[in-house]
């Protein structure tokens, strides 16, 4: 064979063995396998969860804010342990007629369309420790609608919504009826103008004694465009909208022996009257109602805003536990209050940070985290591990989830999958989740509901 043949059969094989490793790029090429389990675990998903909408987003947190209050709350929490449940247990007690008397009263003391809002300051509170009760009285004319939120050692409850559980009387010898039944104009007067009032009331307890707890009000449909009131608007007793009074007369169907205090709620903070009228409740407890603590100026509060990513590492294509890697990221805002004639004027940020612990590993291979423009270390991969490292990173968005994770192929020593948080239409292999959301055991699937969107 002549020196030209040679080198044509050499070219030749050369070319046969390229055409090879081609057809079988999954094998040898590290970026095709990445898609190829991609791909497989796309199919799994979509066959586990077949009533699940591929094309909604994945992202499950409301981002509540979290407050962290001021004199000694740090230290009296410390040996505390922290709810991880979603939330507390309420029971709902029988309905409550409202004594007269009370409505009487408070309708001298918060007359309509008055700014009320110097009656009281911003306030917190501090848990009893007995149970104790909360009750709606009173609507005044509003055109939003709304839900009563606890927030009680961190733990977001929703209490009740507007217009639920509660009746009215038109005059002394009319039926009851619901405040749901009344037509348009009526519903948004309420209970303003009728001559009784009943309702279900609210009983807390077991709550953890000493505990801070706050109220808020939240806009969850807006029924007169006019006002420029937004869903998801958030009327708090810490930021003014809401007073205590504990000056109400003592209502004469309450058993003796409890303490009674008021609750008068604005509905919004846009546009508003302020007469601290548009949601009222009353609280009543034996001996005690929760202590209120006033912000007074100058007092600093932290607000911290936290969305926990539940993470599937890509180790397995059909395991959907999401507690491989679970991390909490959170904007944290140190502001004070500002004071003026008597009434909350402004906030004044003094400090702002963000932070990311890592609750939970429960897959077997190293990754690195990347949280907006911060790259963590890189982690051995630990079945059933709670290390609760904390780190500072910067950049963070909550709302476009910049975050992303590289998770070393199985059985490579330098190659990585790369995970971001995923678009609709993608299978998730990161979820957004509110930071009270528990994980999982290993390999037990999240259940179908979790990624399922109530269409009300």
């Amino acid at each position: 064979m002549t020196k030209t043949m040679k080198k044509s059969v050499l070219m030749m094989m050369a070319a046969t063995v390229f055409a090879a490793c081609s057809n079988h790029d999954t094998v040898f090429d590290p970026g095709a396998k990445e898609q190829a389990l991609k791909a497989e675990y796309t199919q799994n998903f979509k066959s586990k969860y077949s009533n699940v909408n591929m094309n909604q987003g994945w992202d499950y947190s409301n981002k509540n804010a979290a407050y962290s209050l001021p004199s000694n709350s740090s230290a009296s929490m410390a040996p505390r342990m922290r709810r991880a449940a979603a939330s507390y247990n309420f029971s709902v007690t029988e309905e409550y007629e409202v004594d007269n008397n009370i409505l009487t009263w408070m309708k001298g003391k918060l007359p309509e369309q008055k700014n009320n809002r110097a009656k009281g300051k911003p306030f917190y509170m501090k848990v009893p420790g007995n149970s104790f009760t909360i009750v709606p009285i009173y609507q005044g004319s509003a055109s939003s609608v709304w839900e009563l939120h606890a927030v009680i050692d961190g733990v977001d409850v929703k209490v009740w919504e507007k217009s639920q559980s509660i009746w009215v009387k038109k005059n002394n010898n009319a039926d009851w009826q619901t405040v749901a039944s009344l037509s348009n104009n009526e519903l948004q007067k309420n209970t303003m103008d009728v001559a009784n009032v009943k309702a279900q009331g609210y009983c807390f307890e077991g709550l953890p004694v000493g505990a801070d707890m706050y109220l808020y009000l939240v806009v969850t449909k807006v029924n007169n465009s006019k006002y420029n009131r937004t869903i998801g608007q958030q009327m708090s007793s810490l930021n003014g909208m809401m007073l205590s009074l504990d000056d109400c007369p003592y209502p004469n169907n309450i058993e003796e022996g409890n303490q009674v205090m008021i609750i008068a709620c604005e509905d919004t903070n846009v546009s508003s009257d302020n007469d601290m009228n548009d949601a009222v409740f009353m609280v009543y407890g034996k001996p005690y109602v929760p202590g209120v603590e006033t912000i007074e100026e100058g007092t600093p509060i932290t607000k911290k805003t936290t969305v926990r990513y539940m993470i599937e590492d890509l180790g397995a294509t059909d395991d959907f536990d999401f507690n491989d890697i679970v991390i909490d990221v959170s904007d944290i805002c140190t502001s004070t209050p500002k004071y003026v004639n008597g009434l909350l004027d402004s906030w004044t940020d003094s400090d702002f940070r963000q932070e990311a612990v890592i609750r939970h590993l429960g897959g077997t291979l190293p990754f690195k985290l990347t949280i907006g423009s911060t790259e963590l270390p890189e982690h051995k991969g630990v079945l059933g591990a709670n290390p609760d490292e904390k780190y500072t990173v910067t950049g963070w968005n909550k709302d476009t989830h910049n975050i992303s994770v590289r998770v070393k192929q199985s059985g490579s020593e330098t190659v990585y999958n790369t995970l971001g948080f995923p678009k609709a239409g993608e299978a998730p292999m990161i979820i957004a989740v509110e930071p009270t959301v528990d994980w999982m055991e290993e390999r037990t699937s999240v259940p179908e509901s979790w990624f399922i969107i109530p269409s009300e």
